[in-house]
């Protein structure tokens, strides 16, 4: 516990000593005794705040100003977060509509001159699952495997950044009667959860968003595999996350997408473009072909040890390269992933891939799992898709 506070003092410190909290003494006195509430466990009520941090001047009938404040302390710490603070390994955190003080670590920022500077914090379960597959970095061999597929990938002169598909979380009731994160798989984004208060109003109040996402366990699985195209370092890969990504952000990169179709965010449309449609509700996957639409079920035998997945690649006329890794459970991306960069298991579809005289394809693979750790593959569907995909894609 000493060593938590010791962290926390010395990131309070950082921020309030900053050229951002320089001019403003009363967002400096209102963090610091925000914070010191929060370590002590006690939420303020904004007559407390008006007391202890304004002092006997302050008058009761102007309590509405203490909300002013911490409306501006929320964009003091944006503003120092995005400069000064980016590269933090603590960030304080007040969400809208409370008074206590989030304390997220980003254990992994110590790595992150090899990753995405901009990656957003993850719960502590994700993080930990990201921190350990990152932590591979400094055993696994720095020369990467020789695949055809990703020299081709890799060799066209433009930067590579891995998306992580991240699940969205919103806060509300949970049975111990308190508030908590909640997952909903219906839920996916802001806008389903402003449909579903729209269908549910006796609910509003009583839900709330939040910026907490998490990622499961096919994405540190993922760069572990990864980690043999691209090397050991990392050097050549960054990494961002779906929910705070936009396609506009890849005019000018290449884009490896691993994720679950339920965190696609605003890539959904892409890839429901190139005919790859996922209905949550009934676990379907809707194959879309020219003059057909083929259904993979993915209850049709028990759920978490079978699925179908998906994975769909295009080059655009500049050259630049997306690619895309799509399942609902874990298995289904741990499984392709393992496949695209294992040369031996790669050489009988790069020879369809050679028959197909385009690496425009989009694949489905029946995954089958024995404890998500040994897997079953078979390549069920492999077709070209357009050589010339520009209107779908910037």
């Amino acid at each position: 516990m000493e060593k938590y506070l010791k962290h926390i003092n010395r990131y309070l410190d950082q921020v309030l000593s900053s050229t951002t909290f320089a001019k403003s003494p009363v967002n400096r006195e209102l963090l610091k005794y925000l914070v010191a509430c929060s370590l002590k466990g006690e939420t303020p009520k904004e007559f407390q705040i008006a007391a202890d941090v304004f002092g006997k001047s302050y008058e009761r009938d102007k309590e509405v100003n203490v909300r002013v404040y911490i409306h501006n302390l929320r964009k003091k710490l944006k503003a120092y977060y995005e400069h000064e603070g980016k590269d933090d390994e603590l960030v304080f955190v007040l969400p809208k509509g409370h008074y206590t003080v989030d304390f997220q670590f980003s254990t992994i920022k110590s790595f992150r001159r090899q990753v995405h500077r901009h990656a957003p914090l993850l719960l502590g379960l994700s993080l930990l699952l990201l921190l350990a597959s990152l932590l591979l970095v400094f055993i696994f061999p720095k020369k990467r495997v020789d695949i055809p597929f990703w020299n081709q990938f890799l060799s066209n002169g433009y930067s590579t950044t891995l998306l992580l598909g991240d699940h969205y979380f919103y806060r509300g009731p949970i049975p111990s009667g308190q508030k908590g994160s909640i997952r909903d798989s219906k839920i996916n984004s802001d806008l389903e959860f402003d449909s579903y208060l729209k269908a549910h109003p006796e609910l509003i109040g009583q839900m709330e968003k939040t910026n907490l996402t998490y990622i499961n366990n096919q994405a540190p699985l993922g760069l572990f595999y990864l980690m043999q195209v691209f090397g050991g370092g990392l050097y050549e890969l960054e990494m961002d996350y779906s929910s705070r990504s936009k396609i506009d952000d890849f005019r000018n990169r290449n884009l490896i997408f691993v994720g679950s179709f339920k965190t696609l965010h605003e890539f959904k449309s892409t890839t429901e473009k190139l005919g790859l449609k996922y209905d949550v509700v009934s676990s379907l996957l809707n194959y879309d072909l020219p003059d057909t639409t083929l259904q993979f079920d993915n209850r049709s035998t028990p759920y978490l040890n079978y699925e179908y997945a998906a994975v769909a690649h295009f080059m655009l006329p500049d050259e630049r390269r997306v690619l895309f890794f799509l399942c609902d459970n874990d298995i289904g991306n741990m499984a392709t992933l393992k496949y695209f960069t294992d040369k031996q298991l790669m050489q009988p579809i790069m020879q369809e891939l050679k028959a197909l005289e385009s690496l425009n394809f989009k694949a489905i693979f029946e995954v089958k799992g024995e404890e998500r750790t040994d897997f079953d593959i078979t390549l069920e569907r492999l077709d070209a898709l357009p050589k010339n995909l520009g209107e779908i894609w910037p």
